[in-house]
């Protein structure tokens, strides 16, 4: 019996890269296409026979695999097999627009319930736009997450991972969240802050099979476009619509700085004597192109004090569209700046392709200008062609930071293929 700590695979079979590698194969297959004979994953897989027979022997003896059934013919080679842990579900969290969303979803990424929580807003005089505190965005997100345990504690579906993810920056240890649109420029324990407000996730944590998670949004968004976009190891992410966002993926992993704060695109300060943004310095890119800026430049915040942002950039969407002056021209000094944000990164990261999401996918024409306008004209316009700016091709929207929290957290788990164990 393996036990915590050694590997299921032994090493005298070969490099443990490789013996990862096809443990990885193996229960990529079983994830995503449930219980499988030996020939079916061997078909699947590419490995022969005679290595899946050995290794699928080495995942049962060390609980990571159990037989789906029992074969009459005795000899095990049509029992199929199954996760040990196939029931376990993955809990994702985060706060859009104007909610507070909670999923619970099979390691498969399928979806099995989604719990929206509108996030409440305020004003401390009649006089003044009501606004979305902190506390309120903290409580909404409490009162969803809530209901995704209770949903998995009453389907039967031990949790094997829960991610928190916010707009900000995560730095620390323990993780906090700083920069972050909604609870502002400095640090906010939002673990601490969920704990507190939700007791079945301390009770709970005990026993996931990963630690509990606070992630960017932008760098899960990331992930999920790095799932669509075969042999792309390299690409910026950036987003427009809870906050100025953007996350990195180089060499096939999320880049994240020695302090957790590589790509903190927002706080670019890229317009020279700008204004004094709430991070202290002057001239943020957020300060020019935040989702708020724009719609209260294009005459749109009433609209989205009524019937909430996501609306309210939605019209802005089309009235840009429809070429309504106030709108477009508002909508073009936020891309202006977004590209010379831009035009400043890109040659540190030299990615393959920028992918836009949100509501600036839509405009993307406008960012692609606005980058190219200043570019390098050496090696005959070579440099001036690349990188390709591309609308995200992943899921749009909030589910995109789902989906790619979901894909990372399954990865973890494959990773390690003893945390599967029953």
């Amino acid at each position: 019996m393996t036990n915590v700590g050694e590997t299921s695979v032994p090493t005298s079979t070969g490099p443990l890269a490789v013996q990862r590698a096809h443990s990885t194969l193996v229960l990529e297959h079983l994830v995503a296409h449930g219980p499988s004979t030996r020939s079916q994953l061997a078909t699947a897989t590419g490995l022969g026979r005679g290595a899946i027979a050995g290794l699928t022997a080495r995942l049962i003896d060390a609980g990571v695999l159990r037989p789906a059934e029992t074969d009459p013919s005795g000899d095990g080679r049509a029992t199929p097999l199954s996760l040990a842990a196939a029931d376990r579900v993955l809990v994702t969290t985060l706060i859009g627009t104007d909610e507070a969303v909670a999923t619970v979803a099979a390691l498969s990424g399928e979806e099995l319930a989604r719990f929206t929580v509108p996030i409440e807003s305020s004003a401390d005089d009649e006089d003044e736009t009501p606004a979305i505190t902190p506390a309120a965005a903290l409580d909404a997100l409490g009162v969803a997450l809530a209901r995704a345990l209770a949903r998995a504690e009453r389907s039967d579906h031990p949790v094997a991972d829960v991610t928190v993810l916010v707009d900000g920056m995560v730095a620390g240890a323990p993780p906090v969240v700083i920069t972050d649109a909604r609870f502002g420029a400095e640090p906010v324990d939002v673990l601490g802050e969920l704990r507190a407000r939700v007791p079945a996730l301390a009770a709970l944590e005990p026993t996931l099979l990963l630690p509990l998670t606070l992630e960017p949004a932008a760098v899960a968004a990331a992930a999920a476009e790095r799932g669509e976009l075969p042999g792309i190891t390299d690409l910026i992410y950036l987003s427009g619509d809870t906050a100025v966002a953007a996350a990195a993926v180089t060499g096939g992993a999320p880049l994240q700085g020695a302090h957790g704060l590589a790509m903190t695109f927002a706080h670019l300060p890229v317009v020279e004597d700008g204004v004094r943004c709430e991070c202290g310095q002057r001239g943020c890119l957020a300060t020019v192109a935040a989702p708020d800026v724009v719609l209260e430049r294009a005459g749109l915040t009433d609209l989205a004090a009524t019937h909430g942002r996501a609306a309210a950039l939605e019209e802005l969407v089309a009235r840009i569209e429809a070429a309504e002056d106030r709108a477009r021209w508002s909508w073009l000094d936020a891309a202006r700046w977004i590209g010379r944000a831009l035009q400043l990164v890109v040659p540190t990261i030299d990615p393959a392709i920028v992918v836009v999401g949100g509501y600036w996918s839509r405009l993307v024409g406008d960012i692609d200008t606005a980058y190219r306008s200043n570019r390098p004209t050496l090696g005959g316009g070579a440099l001036r062609a690349i990188p390709t700016i591309s609308p995200a091709v992943a899921v749009t929207g909030a589910d995109a930071p789902i989906a790619g929290a979901r894909r990372q957290a399954r990865e973890r788990l494959l990773a390690e293929p003893l945390l599967l164990a029953g």
